[in-house]
């Protein structure tokens, strides 16, 4: 039984922030915190102006409940322009207070994510844009990119296909949120390299204004989203590259909402995917209605593949994540045959935490038998 530190989760901390900028603010530009709470702006990268007081530092009290976790950033109003406080880590991770008692917290801002050289990141392979597709009953339209490897063929044994949700933050940091990306191109490659697994292509779909419904199948928007994948882009693609069309080399994968609908997608369209992994799946945010539904659906795709797993630093992620494989076990899934599960310790909810551990739903689904 884990310990609490003899933590009430009901009682409520005091958190004060000091921020000292030892570099300089530019002209014009204001200073912001943003994070986990409704109080930080709930990941708005403009979420809370900071004002300076009269030494030029900054000072903001928080108030938690106990056993909580905050996550935060410091920016001056978007995610390129996040402050940098460790130089060996950027971009930037996320500041993680562990709420267990009064605390003040020292933050040093030692430069800004726009004024460094990121390192160059060219993609490794190929990336095609498709057409526009009509994206029937979507409010967004918009085209897809179709990821090839060095090792891609034309012809011959038509390869496996995977299909990303959020398909701005796959391949290339300058169109990723925050600047950081999942950098699918450099591990697809990596292990299709060292033979750990088949050869395939990735389809990167992107997100729209909409993501929050789209990326749900209890929603209208979730259900236009999924038909979109099955009617316009598979066929699309199948039409295109040299791809197998059969379930069990097609798969799904995403992070946090992406994680919830490709599972869904698992479920609800088997003849197309038999394969599904959810990074950090927000199980949490259909108020118990896929847990519900799990447990009362006639169809369970025992005959499928699928990885689920969930970061120490997002509690109500991990939470579910625990819930749901409890879940899928009880109904038919047998872990490290059919299911595979993972957790990370010290994990935010974040891209570069998702592009760590991202080899393991690829060599899982995947992976050369």
């Amino acid at each position: 039984m884990q310990s609490h530190n003899h933590t009430s989760a009901n009682a409520l901390y005091k958190i004060n922030l000091n921020i000292s900028l030892k570099t300089a603010l530019p002209d014009d530009d204001s200073l912001f915190i943003t994070g986990s709470m409704p109080d930080l702006g709930e990941w708005d990268p403009a979420g809370r102006k900071l004002e300076p007081r009269n030494d030029g530092t900054y000072a903001l009290e928080l108030a938690a409940p106990g056993g909580s976790i905050v996550e935060c950033k410091i920016t001056r109003g978007s995610w390129k322009t996040q402050g940098i406080y460790n130089p060996d880590v950027v971009p930037p991770d996320n500041l993680v207070i562990k709420v267990n008692k009064n605390e003040d917290i020292q933050v040093n801002i030692v430069g800004w994510l726009d004024q460094r050289d990121i390192e160059s990141d060219p993609v490794q392979g190929r990336l095609v844009n498709s057409v526009e597709f009509p994206c029937k009953d979507l409010k967004y339209r918009r085209s897809v990119q179709v990821w090839l490897p060095d090792s891609y063929q034309a012809s011959g044994e038509p390869c496996a296909v995977i299909y990303m949700h959020d398909g701005q933050n796959l391949f290339e940091p300058a169109k990723a949120f925050a600047g950081v990306d999942w950098k699918v191109d450099e591990t697809v490659t990596r292990l299709i390299s060292s033979g750990e697994l088949r050869q395939c292509i990735v389809v990167g779909i992107p997100n729209s204004a909409d993501r929050m419904k789209e990326l749900n199948l209890f929603t209208k928007e979730g259900k236009a989203y999924a038909e979109f994948i099955v009617n316009e882009v598979k066929p699309w693609v199948e039409a295109n590259f040299n791809v197998s069309k059969l379930a069990q080399d097609n798969a799904l994968i995403g992070s946090s909402m992406g994680g919830l609908i490709s599972f869904q997608m698992l479920y609800a369209y088997e003849k197309s995917f038999a394969l599904a992994a959810g990074l950090s799946s927000a199980f949490q945010k259909t108020s118990g209605m896929i847990f519900n539904q799990i447990s009362h659906n006639s169809f369970k795709p025992v005959d499928a593949r699928l990885y689920l797993d969930a970061g120490e630093f997002e509690p109500p992620i991990a939470r579910s994540y625990f819930d749901m494989m409890k879940l899928l076990k009880e109904h038919g899934f047998i872990e490290g045959h059919n299911l595979m599960g993972y957790y990370e310790e010290q994990a935010t909810h974040c891209e570069a935490r998702w592009a760590g551990r991202l080899h393991l739903p690829l060599k899982f689904l995947l992976g050369k038998i």
